[in-house]
C-alpha cells in the first residue's frame, strides 16, 4: 500500500515502517514543511469507504486533538491522500515518540522493580484525569497502549481509538461491550456501562502485570477470561513487594467501582506514595464513601460515546474482533472459578451468533501487538500486531475489540508493542 520515500498530501514523506495490520500500517515519517519526525497512521483505502471504520479514524483525530498533556500522544494533523494505485486512504499524523511501549518491555524483561513501574503507573493516572475531566474515557488500557520514552522514561498514552466521548455517541450501539479482555473492568464486562474508574481498573491490571510479569487471569477464550474479572479474586501479589504497591493494586482492581480510587488524581498520588514506607491511609484506605450503584456510570449508548479499538496479547499473532449479541450477565460476590454452566450457556449463544451472521472476525488495526498492544505504534520497531477485543455490539457497523490473554485479543486493536500512540504498535 505504501512504500518508503512516498509523500502523503505533499508534506509527510514516509521514512520506514513500525507495524501493519489488517486495518493500515503506521510509519516514521518527516513532516517536510515544519522538518522533525511524526509517526503517520494510514487505513488501508478499501475501509475508507466503510462509513464505520472511517467515522472513527476522524474520531480519534478529534479525541486526541482535545488533549494536551506530556504523557498523551499528541495528534498533529489529519488528512486523506491519492495513491499511485489510483486509491485512496486517511491518515493521522501524530507525535513520534522515540522508545519502546510497555508491552514490549515486558516482554523483554518479564516484569519491573515497583521503584520503575509506579512512576510510570502515575503518569499514565495523571494523563487518565486529563482526559476524564475532559468527558473522555480511554476505556482500553494495557501494556501496548503505553509508551516509554527513550531519552527521559516519560510514559506516554496513546490509542484513544475505542475511547468513550460525546464527539462519538452515534457510533457504538446500545449494549455494546469494547475493551481488551485482558485487562477489562468488572463493569465494562457486563456492558452496565463505563466510568473513570473502569480506567483505574485496567491501569491496575497493568500494574500487576508489570510487578509480577504475568497478567493476573488467563482463560482458553475472551468470554471466560472477561468473567474472571467479574467474579474471580484477584491473585495475591508477591509478598515481597511493599505493602503500599500491594495495597494499591489491590484497590484499583476492587471489582466495585466505588471502591476504587476517588480519581485518577488520587491515584496518581497512591501510586508515588506506595513506595514509601508509610503511604498515607487516606490514599491507599480499601473503603471509599458509598455512592448510589449508577453514580458517575455512563450508560452504554449514553451521552458519552465511544470508539472501539483492538487489543494485542504477547507476542505478535493474528488477532480477531467478535462482536458478540448482548453483554455479559452481571455475576453476583467474586468466588473462584467460572461458573461452567453459564460458560456452556454464553458458548451456545456464541455459536447461535455465528450461525446468525452477527460475529465479526476482523483482522486487528494498524499492527498489534502481544500484550494490549495497540494498533497505532509509533516506535523504532517495526512489528506486525494482532490484537482481540471483546466487543458485545448488536448493531454496530464498525469493529470493535478485546484482548485474549497471551495471543488472543478481545479489544486490543491497533495497538503498538514498542511504538507510539494512534501509531503504536504492542509487540
Amino acid at each position: 500500500m505504501l512504500s518508503p520515500e512516498m509523500l502523503l498530501g505533499q508534506r509527510y514523506r514516509l521514512l520506514e515502517r513500525i507495524a501493519v495490520g489488517g486495518m493500515g500500517e503506521v510509519w516514521r515519517a518527516s513532516d517536510t514543511v515544519l522538518e522533525r519526525e511524526v509517526a503517520v497512521k494510514a487505513m488501508l483505502p478499501a475501509l475508507l469507504s466503510e462509513p464505520g471504520f472511517a467515522k472513527r479514524f476522524v474520531v480519534e483525530a478529534k479525541t486526541v486533538a482535545a488533549l494536551t498533556h506530556p504523557a498523551i500522544v499528541s495528534v498533529h494533523d489529519y488528512g486523506e491522500a491519492p495513491l499511485p494505485s489510483g486509491d485512496t486512504t486517511a491518515y493521522l499524523v501524530m507525535e513520534y515518540v522515540q522508545g519502546q511501549s510497555l508491552a514490549d518491555i515486558l516482554s523483554q524483561r518479564g516484569a519491573l522493580p515497583a521503584n520503575e513501574l509506579m512512576p510510570i503507573i502515575a503518569s499514565i493516572a495523571d494523563a487518565l484525569q486529563h482526559a476524564h475531566d475532559r468527558g473522555i474515557i480511554h476505556r482500553d488500557i494495557k501494556p501496548g497502549n503505553i509508551l516509554v520514552r527513550t531519552s527521559d522514561g516519560q510514559a506516554v498514552l496513546t490509542d484513544f481509538g475505542i475511547a468513550r466521548s460525546g464527539s462519538a455517541g452515534d457510533l457504538t450501539a446500545t449494549g455494546a461491550v469494547m475493551g481488551t479482555a485482558s485487562y477489562l473492568a468488572p463493569e465494562q464486562a457486563e456492558g452496565t456501562g463505563v466510568l473513570p474508574a473502569s480506567d483505574m481498573y485496567s491501569l491496575g491490571v497493568v500494574a500487576f502485570h508489570g510487578l509480577t510479569g504475568r497478567r493476573p487471569f488467563d482463560a482458553e477464550n475472551p468470554i471466560e477470561l472477561a468473567l474472571h474479572h467479574v467474579r474471580t479474586p484477584t491473585p495475591p501479589l508477591p509478598p515481597q513487594l511493599q505493602p503500599g504497591v500491594r495495597a494499591f493494586v489491590e484497590r484499583a482492581m476492587t471489582k466495585d467501582p466505588s471502591q476504587r480510587f476517588g480519581s485518577c488524581t488520587d491515584m496518581a498520588a497512591a501510586a508515588r506514595a506506595s513506595l514509601t514506607d508509610n503511604p498515607p491511609t487516606s490514599i491507599m484506605a480499601n473503603a471509599l464513601p458509598q455512592r448510589s450503584p449508577g453514580a458517575g456510570v455512563v450508560p452504554v449508548g449514553g451521552p458519552l460515546a465511544g470508539v472501539a479499538e483492538p487489543s494485542p496479547v504477547t507476542g505478535p499473532s493474528p488477532a480477531h474482533q467478535v462482536n458478540l449479541g448482548a453483554p455479559l450477565p452481571p455475576g453476583p460476590a467474586p468466588r473462584q472459578g467460572v461458573n461452567k454452566a453459564l460458560l456452556a450457556t454464553l458458548a451456545g449463544i456464541v455459536a447461535l451468533v455465528i450461525v446468525g451472521g452477527m460475529v465479526i472476525l476482523l483482522m486487528q488495526g494498524f499492527g498489534d501487538g502481544g500484550d494490549g498492544a495497540d494498533d497505532d505504534p509509533t516506535g523504532d520497531t517495526e512489528s506486525e500486531q494482532t490484537s482481540e477485543e471483546v466487543t458485545d455490539e448488536q448493531e454496530s457497523p464498525e469493529p470493535s475489540e478485546t484482548e485474549d490473554p497471551d495471543n488472543q485479543q478481545t479489544d486490543d486493536g491497533g495497538g503498538p508493542g514498542g511504538c507510539l500512540d494512534p501509531a503504536l504498535c504492542d509487540r
